[in-house]
């Protein structure tokens, strides 16, 4: 079967008469059915997410932050992290790694996050 996950992207920007909109929506096949859905308090201190027992090699990431004040990075080696999400926005990326580190900036922050094997 393919077209199991669908994923779909809205921009839209305007300012000072400039304005840029897009909308983009594509399919990915996976080859598992594991995945993982999962909200956990993120420290100051970096450390891993929790990606569940049958989730082997995450495919894509959504990660909400639902702090209101705090950022929180995220990356695939420890002490590198090459996504910012600050607080109250969310991401969706490919990733590309077996672990998943996370790590709040001034205080520990709530995020959702869904881990799709793929």
């Amino acid at each position: 079967m393919s077209d199991e996950l669908r994923i779909g992207i809205v921009l839209s920007f305007s300012k000072g008469g400039a304005k840029a909109n897009r909308s983009e929506h594509f399919e990915v096949s996976v080859t598992g059915d594991a995945f993982s859905h999962e909200v956990q308090e993120v420290g100051t201190d970096e450390e891993e997410l929790a990606q569940g027992a049958d989730v082997g090699t995450p495919g894509y990431l959504f990660i909400k932050n639902m702090d209101s004040t705090n950022y929180v990075e995220v990356g695939k080696s420890t002490g590198v992290y090459s996504i910012k999400v600050q607080a109250g926005e969310s991401a969706i990326f490919r990733f590309d790694g077996n672990t998943i580190y996370a790590k709040a900036n001034s205080a520990a922050c709530l995020v959702e996050y869904i881990i799709i094997e793929t």
